[in-house]
């Protein structure tokens, strides 16, 4: 019977801990995916800042079905569920779609100060 009870008190544990441990990654999974959602935003916002300055700029992202797209100085990033926009110094005009690659971002100064991305896959 004191076995019984021993199994059942170790039994009880185990399954408290794994619920807890799967309630605890659930809720900062998707933390971390907007943590890094926001993160390529900024670094997205920066090389096209930097494009405007330098001449032009090349960033490697890892993207895995994301959009990008530029319109009048506002730049939007969608990745996982997530759309975030971002202001840039200098007027900007592209749009890429669903865009799933270890990309090579090359942003680059068009005429009139306008930034310019290609996306090499």
């Amino acid at each position: 019977m004191v076995e019984v009870i021993e199994y059942l008190l170790v039994f009880g544990i185990t399954v408290s801990l794994s619920a807890f441990s799967v309630l605890i990654l659930g809720g900062s999974l998707p933390i971390l995916g907007q943590s890094q959602a926001k993160a390529q935003m900024d670094e997205i916002t920066a090389a096209a800042d930097l494009a405007a300055l330098k001449g032009n700029t090349t960033l490697i992202l890892p993207l895995s079905d994301a959009s990008l797209s530029c319109s009048q100085g506002v730049m939007t990033f969608s990745s996982g569920g997530q759309s975030l926009s971002s202001s840039i110094a200098s007027p900007c005009s592209f749009q890429f779609k669903s865009v799933t690659c270890l990309c090579k971002l090359v942003f680059f100064a068009q005429d009139q100060g306008e930034v310019g991305l290609r996306v090499d896959r």
